[in-house]
């Protein structure tokens, strides 16, 4: 989950960004100001907007997880992609011998390029799926600003697909998608309150776009430059309530630059350094926070699937500590932050000489 174009900040701070700045501001001390406000009931159109029937964008995916698989990253074990050749044979199988031939080598060309880098990190990856997700199942790629090797690609591998695995794929993203709305119809307004009166940051007034995909990347989901969110409608963590929880969070990484200058001001004002995984882990606390406090006994996406448990134990006791008063509406945000700051100071780099 997670994910943000990277780049080094020298001031005061160690830390790595991506895209948006937070202005520090108190609120009332009450338990319940996360509460929608009367007569401004936000809707499941202007909170989410999904798309389902990307064919290009499903297409690219598959090839890029199958194409990881084929170069046997370690990634591929994990649990949103490692299905991926299982799919494909059995697609295969309803496929003539010059059809298969032709899927696989288109497998072959993304397992010696496109899926030897990151789908977030590594440019130009993050245009290429934004090109793609504009593309919607269109009958070519013709005058898309997509890379021409990659295009040939895609323009080969799409008919067989279309035949294998498409309705399959896009049925799934439909059917997940119906899931989805119904739950942000119930408690989607709840949770929107919630972290946009923490955050005090917008969220776009026509909907946050969601590009949903049968196969993302390893997390299952991600987001990148441009307010661009794919996730997986076949992962088995991203179901139901998860799904909600795992939009919201990936939508939150699109206020990653405002948090970052916001942290970095009160680290500058302590002279402190703050580590990279401490707005990461405010996004993995806060939305899910606030989809338990929206539905009561749900267990946060980070408690549930170990999230903690990878390296980041220690934040999660800080910001139960620190943060979690400040969602009380206990203590004003520059507080919390100053002192998660503080908390979880790291030593600064050492200097080159």
């Amino acid at each position: 989950m997670k994910q943000r174009i990277l780049r080094p900040i020298s001031i005061g701070v160690l830390f790595f960004t991506t895209s948006l700045s937070i202005c520090a501001q108190s609120q009332p001390a009450s338990s319940q100001w996360f509460s929608p406000e009367p007569g401004t009931r936000a809707t499941r159109d202007t909170i989410f907007v999904f798309h389902t029937d990307e064919l290009w964008l499903n297409l690219h995916h598959f090839l890029y997880v199958l194409g990881r698989a084929e170069n046997k990253e370690r990634d591929t074990a994990r649990e949103a992609v490692s299905g991926a050749p299982a799919d494909q044979e059995r697609g295969l199988e309803t496929l003539s011998a010059k059809e298969q031939k032709i899927w696989r080598d288109a497998v072959a060309s993304y397992a010696a390029g496109v899926s030897k880098r990151d789908l977030v990190f590594d440019d130009p990856l993050p245009a290429i799926t934004g090109a793609l997700s504009r593309s919607g199942d269109s009958k070519s790629l013709t005058g898309v600003e997509v890379d021409p090797a990659i295009r040939t690609i895609l323009h080969s591998a799409a008919p067989i697909y279309r035949k294998a695995w498409w309705k399959k794929h896009r049925d799934a993203n439909r059917s997940w998608q119906k899931t989805i709305d119904a739950l942000v119809d119930r408690h989607g307004a709840a949770v929107l309150a919630f972290i946009t009166y923490a955050y005090k940051l917008p969220w776009p007034t026509t909907g946050f776009p969601v590009h949903v995909s049968a196969y993302s990347n390893w997390a299952g989901a991600y987001s990148t430059s441009g307010n661009l969110l794919v996730i997986s409608s076949q992962s088995q963590g991203l179901q139901d309530i998860y799904g909600l929880e795992t939009v919201f969070h990936e939508a939150m990484h699109q206020w990653d630059e405002q948090v970052f200058e916001t942290l970095r001001e009160q680290a500058v004002k302590v002279n402190k350094f703050f580590p990279r995984g401490l707005s990461h882990s405010m996004i993995f606390f806060t939305a899910g926070e606030a989809v338990r406090r929206a539905v009561p006994g749900h267990v946060p996406y980070a408690e549930k699937f170990g999230v903690w448990q990878r390296g980041l134990g220690p934040m999660k006791v800080a910001l139960e500590e620190i943060w979690k008063p400040y969602l009380d509406g206990k203590v004003t945000r520059e507080e919390a932050l100053r002192a998660l700051i503080e908390r979880t100071a790291i030593k600064p780099p050492a200097s080159k000489q």
